[in-house]
């Protein structure tokens, strides 16, 4: 351990140092500890570090342009599935389910296709729009069938009309 008047050598190995006369000048170890094994040598300071040349205008450093083949390459993203998905989406937001539930089908249908070709790497979202278009079609058809249903009934009709008809 060390006190302030007599501080521990950090390269020493335990050896203690002898106390300096307040206002001289300080002593250094003659030599620089060993380096450890494996560790940079950094070139002497008299000279300016060497840089490598610079890699053309609009070209990327040397290694840095292009994944290796086989990783991270990509489909191009068609924009088929895209549409499908908000088809299938709006089909249910503005309750126009055959006028935009069939659209849905029919791109989700031609994007999936394109998967399938591997043009495209979107098929999550056109399977959804397909789903989404599908289920909004079949609403819409029940809805058609329950509004035939009820409006074929007599009295449903005249409480309809009754209804529609009084003024408050």
């Amino acid at each position: 351990m060390s006190t302030p008047n007599e501080p521990q050598n950090p390269y020493g190995a335990g050896e203690p140092q002898q106390p300096q006369e307040p206002g001289a000048a300080p002593q250094y170890p003659a030599t620089p500890p060993p380096s450890a094994p494996g560790a940079p040598q950094y070139p002497s300071a008299g000279g300016a570090p060497q840089y490598p040349a610079a890699a053309p205008y609009g070209q990327a450093p040397g290694g840095y342009g292009q994944p290796a083949p086989g990783y991270g390459a990509t489909y191009p993203k068609n924009s088929l599935g895209v549409w499908s998905l908000v088809l299938g989406i709006v089909s249910f937001v503005l309750s126009c389910g055959l006028f935009t539930g069939i659209p849905a089908v029919i791109v989700g249908n031609n994007a999936k296709k394109a998967v399938a070709r591997g043009e495209a790497n979107n098929g999550g979202m056109a399977t959804a729009g397909v789903i989404l278009g599908w289920v909004a079609i079949a609403l819409s058809v029940l809805g058609a069938i329950l509004l035939a249903v009820l409006f074929s009934n007599a009295e449903f009709r005249d409480a309809f009309n009754e209804g529609y008809n009084s003024s408050y």
